[in-house]
């Protein structure tokens, strides 16, 4: 099976990590019962919904693996050797890129008539997103999808003279330069910054946009995409008036910031609920609004069936069964991922204690309906993160704006000259 070159890099991380589980595919060893597999990564689909397919489908023996270590690789190696399981997750942004760049180690699911069918029961944008660019060729079917809101503290909006009703937030904060004048306040009123840190503002302008640093034919447009731009100068604004706090997510300092008022907002997707609830375990300070600048996704991923599968059609059919709407409103509450089936939605909407009884499901639910995705490449993640270290390095270091531009410029071009050429 041929390989992008980024698949091959992968391929040999996944050699060097370890071993790849063998005698993955299909057969009928099990009593005259097909036998299904299916790779998966930990709280990316429900246990309990898995343990149900059997019933589900009686001629079926379902096999699902909880895939540890670094997933991507060890899929990736199974797919060139030829023992790839019936059905896998694919990871959200640049994998599933990847995966579809390199679409002939999948079945195309268009050929299936219950795909097809069933394609409007989901996102367009989500589902695009595992399309080829001519959609004649559908790599993955979406689990979930990643919507960005604004989190903000009440007890600083209130101090600082700001609005603190979901509502009347998300219109006096519509735009960016909405969110940065109330960023000022916020620092004049209680010296305490708007924002975690920088690459909030930075990654969420992006996000934001119809385009980013690729083109569909591959170009490379970081260097004169007024997207990238216009998130670039947004960080500039909000480091020269002190809007950040410069806590990176994810980090104990960050956990520290939620609890001690250490800032006053941040961006994030829908699945960011359950860590600001462990950080901050303070009931009624947190709402949600909608994000400044309007919609955008952050994560969110597929499941796609291999060339290796012996049973393509019956592995699509629980693909959509596992997938379905029904099954995608009851993984929300227990795993936090957002469904990619609208008609999930209206069964979210319940007054959430922790929030202050607000129904946060309001502000992800119309998130998720206005997205407009900008195309996604394979090479994403590696020039975008050439960008946001030289963000930090503004954000830490007070590196001069200008040099960290031309040096994010310098260092994705100097990087995909060794990919692409």
């Amino acid at each position: 099976m041929k390989i992008s070159r980024v698949a091959a890099s992968a391929l040999t991380l996944a050699l060097t990590l370890g071993t790849v589980g063998c005698g993955q595919a299909s057969n009928n060893a099990n009593g005259k019962k097909i036998t299904i597999t299916l790779w998966y990564w930990n709280q990316s689909l429900s246990d309990q919904i898995l343990a149900q397919v059997d019933k589900a489908f009686p001629n079926v023996h379902f096999v699902a693996e909880k895939i540890g270590g670094n997933f991507e690789s060890k899929l990736i190696a199974s797919l060139y050797a030829g023992d790839a399981p019936d059905i896998t997750g694919i990871n959200s942004a640049d994998f599933v890129a990847t995966m579809v760049k390199d679409h002939n180690q999948f079945v195309n699911l268009n050929q299936y008539p219950e795909v097809r069918e069933a394609q409007k029961n989901y996102l367009g944008w989500k589902w695009n997103l595992a399309s080829t660019p001519d959609h004649k060729y559908q790599v993955g079917i979406p689990i979930d999808t990643g919507p960005e809101v604004l989190y903000y503290n009440t007890q600083l909006f209130k101090k600082a003279g700001l609005p603190t009703d979901p509502a009347q937030v998300s219109e006096q904060m519509k735009t960016w330069s909405d969110y940065l004048a109330a960023g000022k306040q916020m620092k004049e009123k209680t010296g305490v910054p708007m924002v975690d840190d920088l690459t909030t503002i930075y990654q969420t302008a992006l996000n934001q946009g119809k385009t980013n640093y690729f083109t569909p034919n591959m170009t490379p447009i970081y260097a004169t995409n007024p997207v990238v731009k216009n998130a670039w100068d947004l960080v500039i604004q909000a480091h020269q008036e002190g809007l950040s706090a410069n806590i990176a997510e994810g980090t104990t300092s960050w956990s520290a910031g939620l609890s001690h008022n250490g800032f006053a907002s941040f961006i994030g997707a829908s699945w960011e609920v359950p860590d600001l609830e462990q950080g901050d375990t303070r009931k009624g300070v947190w709402r949600v609004a909608a994000a400044p600048g309007g919609p955008s996704d952050n994560g969110g991923s597929f499941l796609g069936v291999t060339k290796d599968s012996k049973h393509p059609e019956l592995a699509a059919k629980i693909v959509l069964w596992i997938l379905d709407a029904q099954h995608q409103t009851e993984m929300y509450p227990s795993l936090g991922l957002y469904p990619s089936t609208p008609a999930s939605f209206p069964h979210l909407n319940q007054p959430n204690a922790y929030f202050g009884g607000e129904n946060i499901n309001k502000y992800f639910a119309a998130c998720d309906k206005q997205i407009k995705i900008a195309f996604q490449s394979p090479y994403d993640s590696t020039v975008n993160g050439y960008f946001t270290q030289q963000v930090s390095l503004i954000d830490s270091s007070n590196k001069n704006p200008e040099v960290a531009w031309k040096d994010a410029i310098n260092e994705s071009n100097s990087q995909m000259k060794r990919i692409l050429d």
